[in-house]
């Protein structure tokens, strides 16, 4: 049953335009989380593409269940969805409020014939489902139900409602929904709908006022106004890339505690970027005020939106820490926060490939095996901007005082813990695994390649930025289990390469994802954020991204194929054993 729901919902999108929603009717007010998505866009965005020769149509027709197979290519033709469908968008919502909490989906259909002949199999599946005829508004429904989901529709829309209780009734009472009471009476409905974009998400939290302000004030002391804090989130597949924006609104309560519109910031020391080199496969840049970020919490003991011993507490430690700060360092907390411009960037290159030993025990033989394999080792680089060196300097000559493991190469060169290379220069902190790119910051004040040229600099004006490229993940997956071999010096075998199954998935994988996408840019700023993912080749993201996923489902398909023949011959191998060890 699940599987065809999953089968009809992805079909559904690219079976198909309204400039009308009147589906919008039927979604209640107080819902905490809406979503659309645009069928005709998607529809005439795939029109390049031709479905019958996916790959998932033979892995359907070779090893889907019956029920699905027959699902997939008797209903869900594409003659047979032209006849039920209207191409217009697909509504969703979830909401606490109503009677047992309820969510669900809302269909465009073109007549309640044709979406009964095709909703009839599905209805067949499910279990100890009543009929009902003529109810709803107008009493044009008919619904379909058991106590945790029901199926209804008239002449023009069909919905499929989830409950823990209840769900033909909370159907039906969604049908006779008046405005007032319907998602068009929200604030935030016309401005979040985008016919532009291929879908859309909002979550809000004003639905939640009204049954958890009075709570938190008891229980936690907190006196603040959970209305009016919405988040939209947007997806849209442009020609050549999949561009998503999100947009943040907190009402003034969580602005006054978060008080990120304050110390989040753009600017950044365009020094930094001649300590980093050119071409990495990852550059991420973060711009905060960290003065004004001190002030924020030191505005914190006043705030009366926090609890009385929030407040109290929040004094007595930041009086205790400025006091620890000027016993230690001889400079108070303000003072140290001013030390920092606030402003970092880091940067991961694919560094070398080193030689790894996969250990292996064969617990039916006693034998102990190992293997030789290449790893990635990346090398990373990271630089912190500063505003005062001789105040660092201060606070760096105590910390090497107090033992911690630091040998000092020159006057600003120093190696900490064996392995990570730090340069001080007059405007930045610079730190890597990478000597050879340490000696050359120490020596010149910066890379003869660097990114002082970066082709995408203009996208550094936002507070946070994240850049990334070519076999980041492959990368990224070989150094995290290196960690993992690095902290558990103790174990007999070496886990890295060790799943050989989850190894060959992920270097496949890596290999799709490299074929089909290329750079990808991420912002966040304090309104929300945005993201570019771009896609190879000469069809628009959207086919390409459905290629993709094709092409990784048979892969996946041809690997699962290929463990049950190892397995097999295990098996046979095991059972040999046992044969010569009884004779």
């Amino acid at each position: 049953m699940k599987k065809i729901i999953s089968v009809l919902l992805i079909v559904l999108l690219f079976a198909s335009c309204s400039k009308k929603i009147e589906e919008s009717y039927f979604i209640p007010k107080d819902a905490i989380g809406l979503m659309y998505v645009n069928l005709k866009s998607l529809s005439e965005k795939s029109k390049g593409l031709d479905f019958n020769q996916l790959n998932i149509n033979s892995l359907i027709e070779d090893k889907a269940p019956k029920e699905v197979k027959r699902f997939v290519q008797e209903l869900l033709s594409k003659d047979n969805l032209d006849k039920t469908f209207r191409k217009e968008y697909i509504l969703g919502f979830g909401t606490f409020k109503r009677l047992s909490g309820v969510g669900g989906l809302i269909l465009p259909i073109k007549d309640a014939a044709s979406f009964e002949a095709f909703i009839q199999p599905m209805i067949d599946e499910v279990p100890n489902l009543e009929k009902e005829t003529n109810v709803g508004k107008d009493q044009e429904f008919t619904i379909y139900a058991n106590k945790e989901i029901a199926i209804g529709w008239n002449g023009k829309t069909a919905l499929i409602i989830g409950a823990n209780n209840y769900a033909a009734a909370e159907l039906k009472d969604l049908t006779t929904l008046k405005r007032e009471d319907c998602i068009l009476a929200t604030n935030y409905f016309d401005a979040f709908f985008d016919t532009k974009q291929d879908m859309g998400l909002h979550i809000t939290s004003t639905p939640l006022g009204d049954a958890f302000d009075g709570l938190l004030n008891t229980f936690a002391g907190l006196d603040v106004n959970l209305e009016n804090n919405n988040l939209s989130y947007y997806g849209s597949f442009e020609q050549d890339h999949i561009y998503t924006k999100t947009n943040l609104k907190l009402n003034d309560d969580f602005t006054s505690l978060i008080g990120y519109k304050k110390w989040m910031s753009t600017s950044y020391s365009k020094s930094m970027l001649n300590a980093l080199p050119d071409n990495p496969l990852l550059f991420a840049k973060l711009s905060i005020d960290p003065e004004n970020l001190y002030e924020h919490i030191l505005s914190l003991q006043d705030n009366k939106n926090l609890p009385i011993q929030a407040r109290e507490e929040l004094r007595k430690n930041i009086k205790k820490s400025n006091s620890d700060t000027e016993k230690e360092l001889g400079m108070d907390a303000k003072s140290f926060s001013k030390i920092f411009d606030g402003s970092l960037m880091f940067a991961m290159t694919e560094g070398k490939t080193v030689k790894d030993t996969i250990y292996d025990y064969n617990y039916f033989t006693d034998e102990e095996t190992y293997t030789i394999v290449d790893k990635k080792t990346p090398n990373m680089y990271g630089t912190v901007a500063l505003n005062d060196k001789n105040k660092f300097d201060q606070f760096f000559n105590i910390v090497k005082k107090k033992g911690a493991q630091i040998e000092t190469l020159n006057s600003n060169y120093f190696k900490i813990d064996g392995s990570t290379f730090m340069v001080i220069t007059e405007d930045y902190i610079f730190f890597t695994n990478d000597q050879s790119k340490a000696d050359e910051i120490s020596s010149n004040g910066k890379l003869a390649n660097n990114l002082s040229d970066f082709k995408h600099k203009d996208k550094l004006s936002h507070s946070v930025y994240l850049y990334t490229k070519g076999n980041i993940a492959q990368l990224s997956n070989d150094f995290t289990k290196s960690l993992g071999n690095m902290y558990n010096p103790y174990s007999s075998y070496n886990r890295y390469g060790n799943n050989k199954s989850m190894d060959v998935i992920t270097e496949k994988s890596s290999e799709l994802y490299n074929k089909f996408y290329g750079e990808n840019h991420y912002f966040i700023d304090t309104d929300g954020g945005e993201s570019f993912t771009y896609t190879k080749g000469n069809k628009n993201s959207l086919i390409q991204s459905i290629l993709y996923g094709d092409e990784v489902a048979k892969m996946m398909s041809t690997l699962e194929d290929d463990d049950y023949d190892e397995a097999d011959e295990d098996e046979i191998e095991e059972t040999v054993i046992e044969s010569t060890e009884s004779n």
